[in-house]
């Protein structure tokens, strides 16, 4: 089965079952304030939940009958499918799951208060409609809130790092890390000029890309390359190949970066003189498709030297950090993940995404030993057309003495 097709279907069935809880809170609120319309509020209810979850099912008829050249049309190729499908569709998914675990908290707190709910069961029915709507309604203004905010603003982080003594000479330069910016139809030209001007508006003294040029086929390599080209940085552009890279063409992505001045390659050791200081940069290609063996890493770590060792890679892997670390890196740089995309939760208490699945690497600075971690969430999309409690985003290293 294609991994489209699987992945569509693991994520659709249990959300249904989300769709019905959710549902039945609702028309049984709303039904409270209409009751004698009650049968044509679930209706409704049922209408309307039926329809966000239109676009997975026609995204399923379209590539069964049609096969992966309709694909495009479901990644911003086409306006009416993301104007009346995919929005409707990933505004309701995100609603509904947040919906869903303060539905569940508010059960759950029945349920460990019982003694005090049960003293207090009539007053709690008779206000539950009220609360619920209540609470759909905050829960719907907070999301479309983060949604446009993470999805359509870009937003700057910074970490400072101390370099280690014998690198003094690269105090007061800055890194800047940028990852995934998905060339389509939704990352469009005008929004990537926009994105590099905030990356020169920064200064940078070397900018690092972890891959993903463009999110499928060959249509958008040459212009988002081009865009990129764009970037000024005095003492080198490098990048490492990402998954959507190889899924494309990955010959034509490097040829294209290259052309706009970006150093890349698979599994080796470049060196970079900054401000008179040598700086080892080791880019390696971990993707779904091509990943290194013991022997291949052995050869890109060879000849990483430099005062400064950056390991520079797509995929966060708990594994190629730890190998980094174990090899004496100061900075590791990934992207891949997207920040989570679409993460669920509660910010500062928990959140929740397919990418956690995969590493624990999943966005920002993490301290490893003496090595940092920067995993960017980028600035592109992937099957999603929005972003939730995942900014787009600029990574920015400060290295000070």
């Amino acid at each position: 089965m294609p991994w489209i097709i699987a992945t569509t279907l693991t994520v659709f069935v249990p959300l249904v079952v989300l769709y019905w809880y959710v549902g039945r809170r609702l028309r049984d609120a709303l039904g409270d304030y209409f009751v004698r319309e009650r049968k044509r509020v679930g209706r409704y209810v049922w209408s309307v939940l039926a329809y966000v979850n239109a676009y997975p099912v026609l995204f399923l008829i379209v590539f069964l009958i049609e096969g992966r050249s309709r694909v495009p049309a479901f990644s911003g190729e086409s306006l009416a499918i993301d104007l009346f499908f995919a929005y409707p569709f990933w505004f309701g998914l995100v609603f509904t799951v947040q919906m869903a675990l303060v539905a569940g908290l508010m059960d759950l707190g029945r349920i460990l208060l019982w003694p005090i709910y049960r003293k207090r069961k009539l007053a709690w029915i008779a206000r539950q409609g009220s609360i619920t709507l209540i609470v759909g309604i905050f829960v719907a203004v907070y999301s479309i809130v983060t949604i446009i905010t993470d999805t359509w603003t870009v937003r700057t982080v910074e970490h400072v790092y101390r370099l280690p003594i014998g690198a003094q000479k690269l105090a007061g330069s800055l890194l800047v890390h940028i990852s995934d910016v998905q060339g389509d139809g939704r990352t469009t030209p005008a929004r990537l000029r926009a994105y590099v001007d905030r990356v020169n508006a920064l200064k940078p003294d070397v900018v690092f890309f972890s891959g993903d040029l463009v999110t499928s086929g060959e249509r958008y390599i040459a212009s988002t390359a081009e865009i990129l080209g764009k970037i000024d940085a005095p003492f080198g552009k490098i990048a490492a190949v990402g998954d959507h890279d190889i899924f494309s063409d990955k010959d034509s992505v490097m040829a294209s970066l290259r052309r706009g001045g970006f150093i890349m390659a698979d599994d080796t050791t470049v060196t970079v003189s900054v401000r008179g200081e040598v700086v080892s940069v080791t880019l390696v290609t971990h993707t779904y498709r091509q990943r290194p063996d013991h022997n291949d890493l052995g050869r890109a770590v060879d000849g990483a030297n430099g005062n400064l060792k950056i390991f520079l890679v797509h995929q966060p892997a708990e594994s190629l950090v730890d190998f980094a670390g174990s090899q004496g890196y100061h900075l590791f740089l990934a992207g891949h993940t997207h920040g989570g995309g679409v993460a669920f939760g509660i910010p500062g208490l928990f959140l929740f995404s397919p990418a956690s699945t995969e590493s624990k690497y999943v966005s920002g600075f993490y301290d490893v030993g003496t090595m940092l971690v920067s995993v960017t969430n980028g600035i592109g999309m992937t099957l999603a057309p929005i972003r939730f409690h995942a900014p787009a985003e600029i990574s920015v290293i400060r290295l000070v003495s």
